[in-house]
Formats: C-alpha cells, structure tokens, sequence
C-alpha cells in the first residue's frame, strides 16, 4: 500500500500480458471474449479459427489485464502454419503470465503440455485452466488430469472453468490480477476493449460468418482483404474481397446464383451492428489467388505478418 499526503490509500496499480494458449477448440476465443465481456476474437469450432494474436484490454481492481488470444498449436508443414508457430511463440514469449487452456473432455490433453514444455522455459507465473467442466459426464477425471499436472514444475496453479457458461472464471480472473507486475497501465481507463483496428475487426467478422455457413465444404485457405472503409458516426461502409486458391472455391462461396455469399453478407451484416451500433453497408467479391498461402504477398496483405 502506498500513502498520499492527504491520507487517503491508494493501491499500487499493476498491468501485464497474458497470453491464453492452448490446442485449437479449446475454447481461447471464447474465453478471451467472456473475461474481456465483448466479443474481440471470433468463435468457431473449425480448427486454426485465430491466425495472429487478438488483444483485449480489462481492468480488473487496480490490475490492468492485457489478454492475447493465439493461434492454437500447429504443425510447421507449410507457409502459413509456419506462420501460425512464429505468431504463437511471439505471444508466448513476451507475456508476463502464461494461460494454458485446455480441453478436459478430450482424451489426448496431455499432448497440450508436452507442447508447451518442449518450448524455452520462461521465468514467470504459469497457470492452467481445464476447459468445458460442464460437458465432462465424469467429474473424477478432473481430479485425475489434476493430479497428473501437478507433476509438471512449472505449473503454478490449476483452475477448473466453463469459458462458455462462465463457471469458475471470477477465481481465475483474481489470480491473473494478483499476478501481473506492479506497473502504470499501458492504456487510459477510457480505452477500447481491443487494440485491433476497425479493419481488421470487420474482416474477421466476415471470415467467422464464412465457416458459419460453409461448414466443411471450404478449407482453411481463405483471407479476407479490406479494400475499402468508411467511417462516420452513425455509419461504417466497408467492402471486403474474400481471397480463395481456385475457382471450385470461388464458386462455393458464391453459391447457385449468388445465394451463398447473399446469406453471408446478410448475415454479417447483422453481425457488425450489434458490435458497433451502427447501419452498415457491406459489399462482398470473391477473388482467387493460387497458392496465397505460400507467398509472402499475401501473408503480408492477410496481416499475418
């Protein structure tokens, strides 16, 4: 505690990273949204949803929790996974507090933390969270994967949490607070919930609304590309080329007459306005780039680096 001339207490105020990693589906994005309490990363259950790391901004008491989403653990196969691994050791690497989530229904978890100790070892706070607590029929396998991360050094607590329903998050979300460094805060109180621009929030808007109605028919090989944004206070007037590698993909998006991608500008659409609380014109093209994903172009035009 620290005392002013007048008396009057005030806490040291605190601020760090925390980086939230952990297999793909484990519920990172969703969990990011719940403790930021808007939605700043979009939520699918295909799998490599988050491409780069998605920043959002709380305070909790005088503790001032800077959250980065990442992309879940991948191969180094191709271009863009290779991509994905340096996003996600970036993130890891400059927190101040790491998260691992992981998904406790799934029978191979203990893959999760072999991946995370084969990675350098850091100094600081290291906490994990057992995901989905409310989907698991068989509550003693908590207390089995428990036992069993207790064996690893470098996990300093243990929380069991349902990102989706908010179970168990308060406990979580006051270890983090207690745990980032003493340090003036990095944003005004007055900040946004994320540091993302607005063009890479729309975007990512469209991309989420594209899995929602593709399914499986699309493969991950898609980038949304802004080439267009207008911004005034009662209007955002955007207009997004979704970039595919061949024309079969062209021609899903689009559906029979147009029908497909209709649905999805609809859709989206109704999405950004409950966001921004603003009208919003949306204008969609599919264009088709061989091979994007290995070429650094298009990385780069996909902010991916």
């Amino acid at each position: 505690m620290k005392k002013t001339s007048g008396n009057i207490e005030t806490m040291t105020k605190k601020c760090g990273f925390v980086s939230i990693i952990g297999n793909t589906n484990a519920g990172k994005s969703t969990l990011l949204n719940y403790l930021i309490g808007e939605k700043v990363s979009i939520v699918s259950p295909k799998i490599q949803t988050t491409r780069q790391e998605i920043r959002g901004i709380v305070e909790y008491g005088q503790s001032q929790l800077i959250f980065v989403d990442t992309p879940g653990f991948c191969p180094s196969k191709t271009a863009l996974e290779r991509v994905l691994l340096s996003n996600f050791r970036r993130a890891y690497k400059n927190s101040d507090v790491t998260l691992v989530l992981i998904d406790c229904t799934k029978k191979n978890w203990e893959k999760d933390i072999d991946f995370v100790s084969h990675e350098k070892k850091l100094n600081r706070p290291f906490a994990v969270a057992l995901n989905k607590v409310d989907l698991l029929k068989d509550k003693k396998k908590l207390l089995t994967i428990a036992d069993k991360l207790r064996t690893y050094h470098f996990i300093d607590e243990i929380f069991f949490i349902s990102a989706i329903k908010g179970t168990g998050i308060e406990p979580l979300r006051q270890y983090l607070a207690d745990v980032v460094p003493e340090s003036p805060w990095l944003y005004f109180e007055d900040h946004d919930k994320t540091d993302q621009s607005l063009s890479s929030r729309l975007s990512e808007i469209t991309r989420e609304t594209i899995f929602e109605y593709l399914d499986q028919e699309l493969p991950y090989s898609i980038y949304i590309r802004t080439d267009k944004l207008t911004v005034t206070d009662k209007r955002i007037k955007v207009m997004h080329s979704i970039v595919v590698m061949r024309d079969t993909q062209k021609a899903i998006v689009l559906g029979h007459k147009g029908s497909t991608i209709r649905a999805i500008r609809l859709a989206t659409i109704s999405k950004m306005r409950k966001i921004f609380n603003k009208n919003i014109e949306l204008k969609l093209f599919v264009i088709v780039r061989d091979k994007w994903t290995e070429r650094k172009e298009h990385l780069i035009d996909a902010g991916l680096i």
